[in-house]
C-alpha cells in the first residue's frame, strides 16, 4: 500500500504542482482582501460609533447650556451663538436647535430660522416617547436629542454629523488593499512562472542527459545544481549511472573471467592431446596418465558449468522456492557428516552446538547448498590440525548460524570482495583445492532469496567467521 502511495505522489506532473501553487497564492490574495475588507469594515463601525459618541457627549453640554442660557443664543456675551458654529464646524455639518414649541431658534445652515419642524421622530422625542434618535444616513449621521430641565423636555437638538471622512478613510484603505492584493497575486504568479520555467529546465537537462545515456554515454556526468530536490534527482542520477558502470564493469569482468575459467581446462587438455600426438613412443602408462589428467580437466570443466548454471537459475527473480517446513538441526548435521571426511584428511576437529531445536521455512535443496559451500571452505582454506566451530540458534523470528575457523583468513581489501562470481583471495590455492570461484556468490544469491543476510569477520591469518539469518517463517516478494 506504501509503495503505491508513493507511485502515486511521483506521478502528479509538475505543471500540477504550479497551477495548485498559483491557485494557493490566488486564493492567499482573496482571503487577504476579505480580511482586509473585514477589517476595515469593523474599523468603520468603530469610527461611526466614536462618532456617536462625541455627538452624545457635545449634546450633553450643549443642553446643559441652554437651559443654563434659557434658550437665550444669539447674546454675544454667552457665547452660545459661536459655541454652536464651532461645534457644526467640527462635525463638519449642521445643528438645528428646536423650542418647545416646534420652532427652530438656531440652523447653522440659516435656511430655516424660525420655521417650524413637526415630524414623527420629532415629535416622539419632544413627547418622551424616544430617549434619542440615531440614524445612519447616506454620508452623514443623523442624531435627535432632547434638552431636558430635570424631568422636563425644553427643546430639541437636531444634529448632522459628516460620515466622508470616515468613507474617505475606508476608501483609501480599501484602495490600498485591493492594489497590495494585485501586487501580490502578480509577483507570486511571476515567481510561480520563473519557477516552473527553470523546474522544466531542469528536468530537460536531465533529460538530455538520460537520453544521451541510452546512447551508451555513461561516463559524462551532471553537475549538480539547482533547485535542492533538482540536486538531489541529480545526485540520484548520477549514482545510478555509477552503479550502471560498476555493473557494466562487473558484467564484462565476469564474462573475460567465464571466458577464462572455461578456456583454462580446454587449453590443459589440448596440451595433454598433443604431447600424446607428438609422443609417437609413448606407452600405455603415458597414455593413462595423460587421460586420467584430461578426464580431471573435463570435470573441472564440468563443475564450473554446473556452478554457472546454478548461478543464473538463482539470478533470476523469478526462481522457483520450495518453501517447505525443515529441521535446521538435522539439516546442519547431515552436511557436518558429509563434510567430516575431508577434515579427517587434514586433522581438523569440526565441533556442532544447537542451543535449541530450530524449525524454518526453507528450501532445503538450495539452503543445504549454501550452507555447505560455507562450510567446505572453512575446511578447504584451513590450516592442518585447525578448528571448525558451527552454532545454530534462534529468535521468535529469524535463525542465527555462525560458522568459524581457524583458518588462513581474508585480507581487509579483499572482504568486500569474496562474495563477487570468480573471486578469489589465493587464486593457486583455490585451483588446488578445486574451487570455481562461484561458491560464495551461490551462496549469498541462496541466503537473499531467503530474505536473509550474511555477513563476514575475519582477520589475516587468524580465521574467519560468517554469520547468516534468515527467517523462521518465509516472506514472498511482494509482486
Amino acid at each position: 500500500m506504501r509503495d503505491k502511495k508513493i507511485k502515486h505522489a511521483f506521478g502528479i506532473q509538475i505543471s500540477l504542482r504550479v497551477f495548485v501553487t498559483i491557485l494557493v497564492i490566488l486564493l492567499s490574495a482573496v482571503i487577504l482582501y476579505v480580511y482586509s475588507y473585514l477589517t476595515n469594515k469593523v474599523n468603520s463601525d468603530k469610527y461611526s460609533e466614536s462618532l456617536k459618541q462625541d455627538v452624545r457627549m457635545e449634546c450633553t453640554m450643549l443642553s446643559r447650556l441652554l437651559i443654563d442660557r434659557d434658550f437665550v443664543i444669539d447674546d454675544e456675551e454667552s457665547g452660545v451663538d459661536a459655541l454652536i458654529d464651532n461645534m457644526s464646524n467640527h462635525f463638519y455639518g449642521r445643528i438645528m436647535i428646536i423650542d418647545d414649541h416646534y420652532r427652530i431658534i438656531k440652523d447653522t445652515f440659516g435656511s430655516d430660522i424660525r420655521g417650524y419642524i413637526v415630524n414623527d421622530i420629532v415629535i416622539e422625542v419632544m413627547t418622551g416617547e424616544r430617549n434619542s434618535y440615531v440614524k445612519d444616513m447616506d454620508g452623514y449621521i443623523e442624531c435627535i436629542y432632547p434638552v431636558m430641565d430635570g424631568d422636563n423636555i425644553k427643546g430639541v437638538l437636531i444634529v448632522n454629523a459628516s460620515t466622508k471622512y470616515i468613507d474617505q478613510i475606508s476608501y483609501v484603505v480599501r484602495k490600498k488593499s485591493i492594489l497590495f492584493s494585485v501586487i501580490i497575486m502578480t509577483i507570486s504568479v511571476l515567481a510561480a512562472y520563473l519557477i516552473g520555467n527553470m523546474s522544466v529546465r531542469g528536468i530537460k537537462r536531465i533529460n538530455r542527459q538520460m537520453e544521451s545515456a541510452k546512447d551508451g554515454h555513461l561516463d559524462e556526468k551532471l553537475p549538480e545544481q539547482g533547485f535542492t530536490e533538482f540536486r538531489m534527482l541529480t545526485k540520484s542520477y548520477n549514482d545510478t549511472i555509477g552503479r550502471l558502470m560498476v555493473l557494466d564493469s562487473t558484467r564484462q569482468e565476469f564474462v573475460s573471467n567465464v571466458s577464462h575459467e572455461l578456456k583454462t581446462p580446454i587449453t590443459s587438455m589440448k596440451v595433454l592431446a598433443d604431447s600424446l600426438i607428438q609422443n609417437e613412443d609413448a606407452d600405455l602408462n603415458m597414455y593413462k596418465e595423460f587421460m586420467a589428467d584430461i578426464v580431471d580437466e573435463i570435470d573441472r570443466e564440468s563443475k564450473i558449468i554446473t556452478d554457472l548454471l546454478t548461478l543464473v537459475k538463482m539470478d533470476k527473480k523469478s526462481a522457483e522456492m520450495n518453501i517447505e517446513e525443515v529441521d535446521i538441526n538435522a539439516l546442519l548435521e547431515i552436511i557436518l557428516k558429509r563434510v567430516s571426511p575431508i577434515a579427517a584428511s587434514r586433522n581438523i576437529d569440526i565441533s556442532y552446538e544447537s542451543y535449541r531445536d530450530v524449525e524454518a521455512e526453507v528450501d532445503e535443496v538450495k539452503l543445504s547448498l549454501a550452507l555447505t559451500n560455507i562450510i567446505e571452505n572453512a575446511v578447504k582454506y584451513n590450516v592442518d590440525n585447525g578448528w571448525v566451530k558451527v552454532t545454530l540458534n534462534a529468535d521468535h523470528k529469524n535463525v542465527h548460524i555462525k560458522v568459524a575457523d581457524s583458518g588462513v583468513g581474508i585480507p581487509e581489501d579483499c572482504k568486500e570482495q569474496v562474495f563477487e562470481r570468480f573471486y578469489r583471495v589465493d587464486k593457486a590455492r583455490s585451483r588446488d583445492t578445486g574451487g570455481t570461484g562461484l561458491g560464495l556468490a551461490i551462496t549469498k544469491n541462496v541466503i537473499m532469496m531467503h530474505r536473509g543476510t550474511i555477513k563476514l569477520y575475519s582477520e589475516y591469518g587468524e580465521g574467519t567467521t560468517f554469520t547468516i539469518k534468515i527467517p523462521i517463517k518465509y516472506v514472498e516478494e511482494a509482486k
